[in-house]
């Protein structure tokens, strides 16, 4: 399996065999970084050896033996003299060495057979009779690592190869300092051929693996091992090993197990192989591993201590062993081999390193973020100089849109001892700044930390509205008295006079917002906003943020009419530019506003670009606070399909580490599940909301959703109570608008039911009073059509026709459609005007989405006409035409292209042949096309 790739090699090595077989030896040098397969292909040529019917002398160097005089010639002469047939066993001395001078004393109890002197006689004797006969393989593996006597012993054998069937073939271990040893380079300097081994490439790898574990890996598997591995054989093996040993198929599933994969045995080979080389190669070796991708000579240098020269020199051998790319000098081997240097070193002088590669980094011009990644591995910086490479860090890390990197990066800093008084609160309110795209919790926790170390009340005011009010819940977090006491202190008596007005109106804005459900605040916020007159001035933010969270007080307590405070809410947000940021103030309160007026022209686009702003920096909590004003933005429309896809996809704020949906996304999305007729839905929002109770709104609407549910079970007593404990909860916060919570008419239709009519009308007629006084004609419609249903006759019907002319003034296309629904279906509703009315409301329906309304009018218009047969309700021949195409598979573009017509007339044909069978679309038409061919003209 390790001799893949291996082709050109072995095609070298089988012709200087067949050379030898002819008369004329030759030296082959198989050179290879560490686990290439070097012993391997020694192996591979043994046996090509035994094929060839040619003899075979092998002996094997090791650095245990290397002071063992004759060492490596003892074993070539044992294995010829006890004929050692060519195969995978590596004969060994089978008799204790004689030591030379210096080196290693003989075992105790062995006698030499022979004396060193006639060493090289017997291998010469052994060579000389064995080529007479037929050609000889001599092989020596990790040739750099033989003793002294041994080299020079081979070198005069070498020397007379040509004359004789001689193939001499070594290995070296490539970049090995002991290869540079003069004896070594002499006898290798002779060569005639060399074959160089390197790593396997991916589809080497691939084979491997395939063939180890009988089946093909899947590409993340492979590429994950490949990775690791470096395409080196030994490693690869290894990997597999441990691969087997966990039990884990070759799975894309397991890519990421293989990735953190440190087999300990393989760990302990590197260790020692790295511990054997030279201090320059080795302590260039420890540079790169902690510098990590970053490719830098100089500070490689500088952090390894080595002059230009030195460090030079350790690339080279580095290059060479397979530790680097030879041409771009980058790391290479795979991230296992760079893991286990970097485990090498002592934890102490690792944490050295580090700090002193950031320095170097930094101090080079490399990425305050390159320097920082190394800080994050230590302890603790312990430096200025190091704090302040990771504040610059952060810095970028929130320019390119990663606050969670941004975090990280202030976190590590924050652990400094020397970060104390000023320098750590700075750090403590930028973090907090980067938290609050994804973690609002920790992000209040440490505004409230760094508060107590900043000297003035401005800088107390800064750090405090850098946290977004809408995203916090005060009941929980007190961020209301938080932000109470640093008003407070802006307020009291000596207090830094230079601080503007506009940290102040920030401040009141965010305690207005925050004590919205506070009956208590809520005459004095009344009253504020009627202070500022019919034109308050917007032109600073804190203007604008205070303007925004009083007018939206303003609108829940029907203290101001649609026709007031849209305008202004308008005028407001055409100052701002549309960002990620408004998040994180009191703005979101005026979209809420303008929703809720049915003022949604240019939000959509306004919205939409702060998404995509958002998305490029990384905010998380801000994208999904976008997408919930996206969907209140569609609902208050009638796009109740987009509303909801919004609402589904902006779950990501129910992460924990966000501290859940804060409570006006979560009314938002329950708001879009009650009009998407999916009151369990909303339910399993609302239940799922912390502070449901504690939360008077929320706990309203979560009566709202039990009540509807009890309605569909026909438990009209049972949902009445639920209506009527959600209007109570409404009122004790003085929360009066009916497009917040439309309580009361759902009240009123649940006494209808009951038979209760007086208590019906006066509930009804409560919403529709409320509603003018809003002014909105969504509101004002809906109202209308509760009323309408209750009372009796024509005046019904009458007040049913007020509605649709009340909501054509309107944008809301989801609520007029229900009208004319509701008018259609009311009993003195003339016939004609009956047809028209479902007409109308089955397109509004497919238009905006309400699959659940486009049932309900197809099932009356198939009631209608199963009731008489008019004309109107058949399809014409063009109808007729357009439907069988599409009932076939043919699209919009296909049928107008063969009948000759425009798209927006197919269109146009198909929707009315939906209306006419009563479908809610191309899904149904080959059934429907199917039971009424025989009314079709």
């Amino acid at each position: 399996m390790v001799l893949l790739e291996r082709r050109t090699e072995l095609a070298k090595a089988a012709a200087a065999l067949r050379q030898a077989v002819s008369g004329s030896g030759s030296l082959l040098v198989v050179r290879g970084p560490l686990g290439t397969g070097k012993s391997s292909f020694l192996e591979a040529l043994a046996q090509l050896a035994q094929e060839e019917r040619a003899g075979l002398l092998r002996a094997q160097a090791s650095a245990a033996e290397e002071g063992l005089a004759f060492g490596v010639v003892r074993q070539l002469a044992d294995s010829g003299r006890c004929g050692v047939p060519a195969g995978p066993t590596r004969p060994r001395a089978t008799t204790a060495m004689v030591a030379k001078p210096g080196g290693k004393a003989t075992a105790p109890g062995q006698v030499p057979r022979t004396t060193p002197e006639h060493t090289p006689k017997e291998l010469m004797s052994v060579l000389g009779t064995v080529s007479a006969d037929r050609a000889l393989l001599v092989l020596v593996d990790d040739l750099h690592m033989a003793d002294t006597e041994s080299l020079r012993a081979l070198a005069r054998e070498v020397a007379r190869r040509h004359s004789r069937r001689l193939l001499f073939v070594f290995s070296v271990l490539s970049g090995d300092v002991r290869a540079e040893r003069p004896a070594v380079k002499s006898l290798l300097g002779t060569a005639d051929r060399t074959a160089v081994l390197s790593a396997l490439g991916p589809t080497g790898t691939r084979s491997l693996i395939g063939d180890a574990f009988g089946t093909t890996a899947e590409e993340e598997f492979a590429g994950a091992l490949y990775e690791r591995s470096g395409g080196n054989p030994l490693v690869t093996r290894s990997l597999m090993d441990e691969v087997r040993f966990r039990g884990l198929s070759p799975t894309a599933a397991n890519a990421g197990a293989v990735r953190a994969l440190r087999p300990d045995h393989l760990y302990q080979r590197l260790a020692g192989f790295l511990r054997s080389q030279p201090d320059h190669v080795r302590r260039t070796a420890n540079a790169l591993a902690v510098l990590g991708r970053t490719v830098d000579p100089p500070v490689t240098a500088r952090l390894a201590g080595l002059d230009t020269h030195r460090y030079a020199e350790a690339v080279r051998v580095l290059g060479l062993l397979g530790f680097l790319d030879e041409r771009s000098g980058a790391r290479a081997g795979g991230t296992l081999l760079w893991d286990a240097l970097a485990d090498s070193i002592p934890t102490e002088e690792l944490t050295a390193m580090r700090s002193m590669a950031a320095e170097l980094l930094h101090r080079a011009g490399h990425p305050a973020e390159a320097a920082a990644e190394q800080l994050l591995s230590v302890p603790a910086p312990h430096t200025p100089e190091a704090v302040r490479i990771l504040r610059e860090a952060a810095d970028g890390a929130l320019r390119w849109g990663a606050p969670r990197d941004a975090a990280r990066h202030l976190r590590q800093a924050l652990r400094d001892s020397s970060a104390v008084g000023s320098v750590r609160a700075g750090l403590l309110t930028d973090l907090a700044s980067a938290e609050r795209s994804f973690a609002t919790v920790s992000a209040l926790r440490h505004v409230a930390e760094a508060l107590p170390l900043l000297d003035t009340a401005r800088d107390r005011a800064d750090a405090v509205t850098r946290l977004g009010p809408l995203l916090m819940e005060p009941a929980e977090f007190t961020i209301d008295s938080l932000m109470r006491d640093v008003a407070d202190g802006l307020d009291a008596p000596g207090a830094d006079d230079t601080v503007p007005s506009e940290p102040a109106l920030r401040l009141e804005a965010r305690r207005y917002a925050l004590s919205a459900h506070d009956p208590s605040s809520i005459p004095g916020a009344v009253r504020r906003f009627k202070e500022l007159g019919p034109r308050p001035p917007l032109r600073t933010s804190g203007q604008r943020e205070l303007v925004a969270s009083l007018a939206h007080t303003a609108f829940v307590t029907n203290s101001a009419s649609a026709g007031q405070l849209a305008p202004l809410c308008a005028q407001l947000l055409e100052r701002e530019r549309p960002g990620p940021e408004h998040v994180h103030t009191t703005l979101p309160l005026a979209v809420n506003v303008l929703a809720a007026a049915g003022r949604t022209a240019g939000m959509a686009d306004w919205l939409r670009v702060a998404g995509r702003r958002a998305h490029r920096q990384g905010g998380e909590v801000e994208s999904a606070f976008i997408r919930a004003e996206q969907a209140m933005i569609a609902l208050a429309a009638g796009n109740v399909a987009d509303a909801r896809q919004e609402m589904l996809r902006a779950d990501v704020l129910a992460d924990p580490e966000a501290s859940g949906l804060p409570a006006l996304c979560t009314a938002i999305f329950a708001t879009v599940a009650l009009h998407s007729e999916e009151p369990e839905l909303a339910e399993e929002f609302l239940t799922r909301h912390r502070l449901s109770h504690p939360n008077q709104y929320l706990a309203a609407l979560l009566h709202m959703a039990r009540g509807l549910l009890a309605a569909r079970r026909h438990e009209p007593r049972s949902a009445l109570t639920h209506f009527r404990t959600a209007g109570q909860r409404m009122e004790r916060i003085g929360w009066l608008n009916p497009v917040l919570l439309p309580w009361s008419s759902c009240a009123a239709l649940m006494h209808h039911r009951l038979g209760e009519h007086d208590q019906a009308l006066s509930a009804a007629r409560l919403e529709v009073e409320r509603a003018r006084e809003w002014g909105a004609p969504g509101a004002e419609g809906h109202a209308l059509v509760a009323l309408g249903r209750i009372l009796p006759g024509r005046r019904g019907a009458h007040v049913l026709e007020e509605a649709v002319a009340v909501l054509e003034r309107g944008t809301n296309s989801h609520e007029l459609c229900r009208a004319l629904y509701a008018l259609a279906s009311h009993g003195k509703t003339s016939r004609t005007r009956s047809t028209d009315a479902l007409k109308r409301a089955y397109d509004l329906g497919m238009e905006c989405g309400a699959d659940w309304m486009v049932r309900r009018i197809s099932a009356k218009l198939r009631r209608d006409r199963a009731g008489t047969e008019t004309e109107e309700s058949r399809l014409t021949r063009a109808e007729l035409r357009v439907a069988r195409l599409a009932a076939e598979g043919s699209s919009n573009t296909e049928i107008s292209e063969h009948l000759g017509i425009s798209s927006r007339m197919t269109e146009k044909h198909l929707t009315n042949c939906y209306r006419k069978l009563g479908i809610p679309g191309r899904r149904s038409l080959r059934e429907a096309l199917g039971n009424a061919a025989g009314g079709h003209t």
